[in-house]
């Protein structure tokens, strides 16, 4: 048992270097792991919107819900060759939707006068901001997310090792 975290210490850094070698490879399994979370995150939201009181109920909150939905089918659907750069660039027009839609929700807030309409306000620029970086460098974007990815995977690796010989 001593010798495990050796030998998942030299997987950890193999399956880095191999990673670090094909990121885009790691984009598009990242990519099918986002579609599935896009897609829940869809079916939750409209799951919420039908069971919440007819007065805590958005048209936002509604159009957010469907085109998650159909985002995530896009994405499931999609092949790994195509994964590798078209879920950054889907990904960026859906994280970009989201951020206008809670701008959408949050201006409709501040008119009725509700408190807590700041936060989403301020998540929503961020989320308006982050989608269009992710839309302005799709494959830039996928390539550093495949490659940070695999310097995880190889300082995991070192540091399984360093578990190694410290328990010697």
């Amino acid at each position: 048992m001593k010798w495990f975290p050796l030998i998942a210490g030299i997987f950890a850094i193999l399956t880095g270097f191999y990673l670090f070698a094909n990121p885009l490879i790691t984009v598009a399994s990242l990519g099918w792991f986002l579609a599935l979370i896009v897609f829940v995150s869809g079916v939750t939201n409209l799951m919420r919107y039908f069971s919440g009181g007819r007065d805590t109920r958005s048209f936002w909150d509604l159009l957010q819900s469907i085109l998650s939905i159909a985002f995530g089918i896009v994405l499931l659907s999609s092949s790994a060759f195509s994964l590798s750069g078209a879920v950054i660039t889907i990904l960026a027009y859906w994280v970009l939707l989201s951020g206008i839609f809670r701008l959408a929700a949050g201006i409709q807030l501040r008119r009725a006068g509700a408190l807590g309409s700041s936060p989403l306000l301020f998540s929503a620029a961020l989320t308006i901001i982050l989608g269009l970086i992710l839309l302005g460098q799709p494959i830039l974007t996928a390539a550093l997310i495949g490659r940070f990815i695999a310097v995880l995977f190889m300082g995991i690796g070192i540091q399984a090792i360093y578990t190694f010989i410290n328990m010697r």
